[in-house]
């Protein structure tokens, strides 16, 4: 049986294979994994950095917080939006604000615009709602339509937006990549809509 740094070491493998399994053993063990993930995270490799964080993400344990929100500032896409689901998995204070800085991280390539953090907003449900609705008014229309998804997909899972098609267009029928003026008036009013009701 290989030791938790033999398993680290095999992180960095070549063969996928290796580093799957290598993986899959250090979440098994779970918390007793923590210290040594913690220490790994300082590697250069950008790519076993994300391994680093996504078996602390799996683990969940509360004492990876501060590692996890380190993560945070990384070069890597998806080291950061490793990060973001780790806090939101072990329910950290920073989740939400964390999964909204990187909406735009690690994009799911099998399910555009769907990201990482994005499927993390959505889950998060109607709590996430008053931190994603800001970036209906975004200068990036890929964010726009990203933070739309997450808004509509939660919203149309709430009581009072059954109706989802009926109350997107009662407030303006927001695009994301619609024109300027009534973009900007719609989003206003979906904003306006959220706020009242958290």
């Amino acid at each position: 049986m290989k030791s938790l740094h033999e398993l680290i070491e095999q992180l960095s493998s070549p063969e996928f294979n290796t580093r799957a399994f290598a993986l899959a053993e250090l979440v098994r063990h779970g918390k007793a994994a923590t210290p040594v993930l913690v220490e790994a995270f300082n590697a250069p490799d950008d790519k076993l950095r994300a391994q680093v964080v996504q078996a602390l993400a799996e683990i969940a344990d509360p004492a990876s917080a501060d590692t996890l929100a380190q993560a945070l500032d990384d070069d890597n896409k998806e080291v950061r939006a490793r990060g973001a689901q780790g806090l939101a998995r072990i329910n950290d204070s920073r989740a939400l604000d964390a999964l909204v800085r990187t909406i735009n991280d690690f994009p799911d390539v099998l399910h555009h615009p769907f990201t990482l953090s994005l499927y993390g907003l959505i889950q998060l449900g109607p709590s996430a709602l008053p931190a994603v609705a800001p970036l209906l008014k975004s200068a990036d229309p890929i964010t726009r339509e990203r933070a739309f998804l997450a808004v509509g997909t939660i919203i149309s899972s709430l009581a009072e937006g059954k109706d989802w098609q009926q109350l997107w267009q009662s407030l303006g029928s927001y695009d994301p990549h619609g024109p300027s003026p009534q973009r900007e008036g719609a989003a206003d009013q979906l904003i306006g809509w959220i706020n009242q009701r958290t």
